[in-house]
């Protein structure tokens, strides 16, 4: 495995023949774009693939001239570019994984990738600053990566010389494709509203090359739904940091990128970020029907973004104005239990006994019988009688025992019966004196 990585760097290109039959600038795009084929890891020979940077920044069309015919073809060149930094991204990675296998999930970008490969490579004590200043890495990987440096790295399994070799050419490599991705993404950012106004309109013309850079134009972003949107241009998640930030967004992409997302407050941007995805859909969907003899209209895309704007007032202004209902005041008073067994049982204290509801109702055309109370008062017997003579056949009035009489409690009931213990006790010593 190692000779295969080792050997045939000559300049072996599988759009050599475009390189060589282009005669100016702008034929070369054209043939590379139209001729070039996507390549597996696994078909490398070498580094003889990605020979062809080296003469790709000289014969790209001039950058510099109002050209905006081919910025179909640059938008395609920059996802093809994309593609081969992925390519040699994994590339490395299987050629440094058998020295430093932890590395490649510490630092999943591919050039700050290959940069800390040479700083290691060239000194394995080297600082956290040259890290800090040379692979633009956050203070919090360095810590990572220096414990990880310790523990994690094979000292018996060394580089070759030609590995590195490999390595540093692969390296060399990365950053000029780099260099290039970024220059050609520099021009259509300038004349991306020619092709997409509507989007540019929305979201701004860097993000809208980016998305365009992604897809290779404007037609395959039409054809993206809008659920897929949110992911693109996320980072790899890094093993040391969570899933999901304070906003609870998962998705930090391009889009969440974008002024029109973090100009709001931090909870309403899961919120902004779907109803700008959606709307970023129909803009491109808009602008892939737009021929290039028309004129660029951007009239959807302002009215769109007025539309999301003032959702947003709305929901703001709604929820800091919602009125501050105030606490109930408190009542000392006991919760009303209004069933239950010792409920029940409670109630039947104070309810009226059946002799006393047949008291309290006077039949129809019939003479009340009366009685006279201790008090002398006469009082109204009701019912009492006829019910009684009508159920038994006996005229005398019946007491019904109810149990309505006053509970006392089993420690009452223990202290009244030892206050009638003492006074026995008391009573019988005065008898039984002489």
């Amino acid at each position: 495995m190692d000779e295969d990585f080792t050997h045939d760097l000559e300049f072996d290109l599988v759009e050599e023949e475009a390189v060589d039959e282009a005669g100016d600038d702008a034929e070369f795009l054209e043939r590379f774009v139209g001729n070039h084929r996507a390549v597996n890891v696994s078909q490398l020979d070498g580094l003889s693939h990605f020979a062809y940077v080296e003469t790709l920044e000289s014969k790209l069309p001039c950058l510099n001239s109002g050209d905006t015919e081919k910025l179909d073809q640059l938008n395609a060149l920059s996802s093809i570019l994309q593609g081969e930094i992925r390519l040699l991204h994994d590339y490395t990675k299987i050629l440094y994984r058998q020295r430093f296998a932890e590395l490649e999930s510490l630092v999943p970008d591919p050039v700050k990738y290959v940069e800390v490969i040479s700083i290691i490579e060239e000194d394995e004590q080297a600082s956290s600053e040259r890290f800090e200043r040379d692979a633009k890495l956050s203070k919090e990987q360095i810590l990572v990566l220096m414990m990880s440096m310790k523990t994690s790295i094979r000292q018996e399994r060394q580089i070759t010389d030609g590995e590195r070799a490999v390595l540093l050419r692969a390296r060399s490599y990365m950053l000029a494709i780099v260099s290039v991705r970024d220059k050609v993404n520099g021009y259509v950012v300038q004349r991306v509203s020619h092709i997409a106004p509507n989007l540019c309109a929305l979201i701004g013309p860097e993000i809208t090359s980016l998305l365009l850079s992604h897809f290779g134009g404007i037609l395959e972003l039409s054809q993206a739904p809008s659920c897929n949107l949110a992911s693109i241009g996320k980072n790899k998640h890094l093993t040391h940091e969570l899933h999901t930030s304070l906003t609870g967004v998962r998705q930090e992409g391009y889009i969440y990128r974008s002024q029109l997302v973090q100009d709001q407050p931090p909870q309403y941007h899961k919120q902004m970020l779907r109803m700008v995805c959606a709307k970023i859909s129909l803009a491109a969907r808009v602008d892939a029907g737009i021929n290039s003899s028309q004129e660029s209209d951007s009239l959807l895309g302002d009215k769109w973004r007025r539309e999301i704007m003032e959702k947003v007032h709305k929901q703001q202004e709604s929820a800091s104005n919602a009125e501050v209902k105030p606490l109930p005041v408190p009542k000392d008073e006991p919760k009303k239990k209004r069933s239950g067994r010792k409920f029940r049982k409670y109630k039947q204290q104070f309810q009226l006994s059946h002799l006393r509801q047949l008291q309290n109702r006077v039949e129809f055309g019939k003479q009340e019988q009366t009685m006279m109370d201790a008090y002398g008062e006469e009082v109204g017997l009701g019912m009492v009688n006829s019910s009684l003579q009508n159920a038994t056949g006996v005229g005398s009035v019946t007491k019904r025992s109810v149990n309505n009489s006053a509970k006392l409690t089993k420690t009452m009931k223990k202290r009244i019966g030892e206050a009638n213990d003492q006074t026995k006790d008391y009573l019988a010593s005065l008898i039984n004196k002489p």
